[in-house]
C-alpha cells in the first residue's frame, strides 16, 4: 500500500500535534513503508527503555495509522528474580493501556551454552515472535531498535571486519514483518521522551556487563569516540543508510546476473557458469557468490570476506577442479567452466557391474538409469539422429556376456577416429567431465574390450563399416 493511503503524507508531519520523538518515529514509519493501514502489530516489550517508548509512542500513533496492537514479552529465563519482574511490569503495562499480551518463557536456555547464548537467546526469541503472529494473525511485529543500537552495530561489524553489506547495519525492515520505527531515534531522545511522559521502565542489569562485545562498545569504546566526535551516532546511522541503500541497488543487479548465469539447481546444489561468471565486475562476483551460498545455506551467518575471496580464488586458479570447504558444509567446487555450490559433497555413486546376456532392457540402480540392447537395419543406421545417448556397433565382433559397468583405474580404448590406444581418464578429461561425475557414466564391455565410453565415444574397432552385416544399437535413459 503506499503512502497515499495514509491520511497525512510525509511532508506535513512537523505540522502534527506530536511530541518531537513521535514525529521521528511517524517519519521512519512511513518513509520506511513499515505499516499500512489496518494491519495488526505486535509490539515486542522487554521492559526496558527503548521497547517501553515503542509501545508508547505506537499507542499514541495508532488511531492515525489506523492499526490495533498486542503486546509480546519473552522471558530468556537467566536471571530468575529480574525476569519476574519484568513479566509483572510489563503486564501491568499492558493492562494500563487495555491492550493483549501474549508471553513465553524459555525452558532450555542456560548459561552452559557458553559464547553462543546470545545467538541461542535471539533465535528463541524470534521462534516466539514468529509463533505471536501467526497465532494472532498480525502483519508486522515491532522492534525498539534505536539509532545508538545501529551506531554499535556498525562498529562492532567494522571491527569484525566487513564490506558494505555490514556497514549497512540494523536494516529498519526485515522479511517484510519485523519492523523498527525507533531507528532514527537516539537513546537520548528516548530517555527524554519517557521522562517527560512520566513513563517508568526495567534497567537490564546485563546490559553493564562487558564480558559481550556490543556490550563493551557501548560502555567503553563509544564514549571515548564521542569525545572526538558528539554527533558520531548520527553520522554512524546515516552511514549505514547510504550502505544499505548501495547495498539494494548492487543486490538487485546482482539478481538479475545470477538468473542469467545458473546453469543448473536443485534444493541443495547451484551450478554457475564461469564463462560468464568472470567478465561480471568484482563487486557483482561478490554479490552472487553471497546470494548463492545463501541460497543453499538459507542464510549467511559465519560466512565473511575470507570465504568470499577463497572463492574467488578458486575461480582465478590455473587448476581446471579444485575445491572450498565453507562453514556448515557448504561446499563449493570449480570443475572446468562450472562453479558448483552444494551442502555437503555431492552423493558418491558405487562401483556397478551388470552382465548382459541378451537383447533387451536393463537397470542400473546405482546410476537410476536403463540401457537397451536392440539389433538394427542398415536402412535404419542411415536413418538414425545418432545421439550422445546411443551407440551403435558391428554385432558379429561383439562377445557375449557383454557387461555395463563403471570407470576403473587403468581403463583404455582405442577410441574412434584415433590410432592407438588411449586412456578413458584423459579422454575424461578432454571432454571435461568433472571428477566426482565420472563413476557415474555406464561404460560398456566385450570380453576385455571396451567398446563404448557413455555420451563420448566408441572403440574405433567396433564400428559399422561397408561389409557390417548386423548392427547392435545400445541406448541409456
Amino acid at each position: 500500500m503506499s503512502l497515499s493511503s495514509f491520511k497525512f503524507p510525509v511532508s506535513g508531519i512537523n505540522k502534527l500535534n506530536l511530541h518531537p520523538t513521535e514525529k521521528k518515529a511517524l517519519s521512519a514509519i512511513l518513509g520506511y513503508r513499515m505499516i499500512n493501514r489496518g494491519d495488526s502489530v505486535i509490539v515486542a516489550v522487554s521492559g526496558g527503555a527503548d521497547s517501553v517508548c515503542l509501545l508508547k509512542i505506537l499507542y499514541e500513533l495508532r488511531k492515525r495509522l489506523n492499526i490495533s496492537l498486542t503486546v509480546a514479552h519473552f522471558d530468556h529465563g537467566l536471571r530468575p528474580k529480574e525476569d519476574e519482574k519484568e513479566t509483572e511490569f510489563v503486564a501491568n503495562l499492558a493492562k494500563r493501556l487495555n491492550l493483549a499480551l501474549v508471553c513465553d518463557k524459555a525452558t532450555k536456555l542456560t548459561k552452559a551454552h557458553g559464547s553462543s547464548i546470545e545467538e541461542k537467546a535471539r533465535e528463541m526469541r524470534y521462534q516466539f515472535f514468529q509463533k505471536a503472529i501467526d497465532e494472532n494473525h498480525a502483519q508486522k511485529l515491532a522492534l525498539g531498535h534505536n539509532m545508538n543500537d545501529q551506531a554499535e552495530t556498525v562498529l562492532m561489524h567494522f571491527l569484525r571486519g566487513t564490506g558494505l553489506t555490514g556497514l549497512s547495519g540494523i536494516p529498519p525492515i526485515r522479511q517484510n514483518c519485523f519492523i523498527r520505527p525507533l531507528i532514527d531515534i537516539t537513546r537520548d531522545e528516548i530517555h527524554t521522551y519517557l521522562k517527560q511522559n512520566d513513563e517508568s521502565f526495567i534497567i537490564d542489569s546485563s546490559n553493564r556487563e562487558t564480558s559481550y562485545l556490543r556490550n563493551k562498545i557501548r560502555l567503553e569504546l563509544l564514549p571515548i569516540l564521542l569525545d572526538y566526535q558528539p554527533k558520531l551516532v548520527e553520522h554512524l546511522g546515516e552511514l549505514a543508510f547510504l550502505s544499505r541503500q548501495e547495498t539494494q541497488f548492487i543486490d538487485e543487479e546482482a539478481k538479475k546476473a545470477l538468473k542469467k548465469i545458473i546453469s543448473n539447481s536443485s534444493k541443495h546444489s547451484l551450478e554457475l557458469s564461469l564463462a560468464t561468471f568472470n567478465n561480471l565486475s568484482c563487486s557483482i562476483q561478490y554479490r552472487i557468490i553471497r546470494q548463492a551460498i545463501e541460497k543453499i545455506k538459507g542464510n549467511l551467518r559465519k560466512i565473511d570476506i575470507r570465504h568470499i575471496k577463497s572463492i574467488i580464488n578458486l575461480v582465478n586458479s590455473d587448476k581446471p577442479q579444485a575445491k572450498a570447504n565453507l562453514p556448515e558444509n557448504i561446499i563449493v567446487k570449480k570443475i572446468y567452466n562450472m562453479l558448483r555450490f552444494s551442502l555437503g559433497d555431492m552423493i558418491k555413486t558405487d562401483n556397478f557391474s551388470y552382465s548382459i546376456n541378451n537383447l533387451g532392457r536393463f537397470q542400473i540402480h546405482e546410476i537410476n538409469k536403463t540401457i537397451s540392447f536392440t539389433e538394427i537395419s542398415k536402412d535404419d543406421f542411415m536413418l538414425s539422429a545418432h545421439s550422445p545417448e546411443e551407440a551403435f556397433l558391428d554385432l558379429d565382433k561383439l562377445k557375449w556376456p557383454l557387461r555395463a559397468r563403471n570407470f576403473r583405474t587403468g581403463d583404455k580404448f582405442i577410441p574412434l577416429g584415433i590410432n592407438g590406444f588411449k586412456k578413458v581418464k584423459d579422454i575424461f578429461i578432454d571432454n571435461k567431465v568433472p571428477s566426482e561425475e565420472r563413476k557415474k557414466i555406464p561404460i560398456l564391455v566385450s570380453h576385455d574390450d571396451i567398446v563404448w565410453v557413455y555420451g563420448i565415444r566408441i572403440d574405433d574397432r567396433y564400428k559399422i563399416k561397408q561389409e557390417t552385416k548386423r548392427i547392435l544399437r545400445c541406448k541409456v535413459e
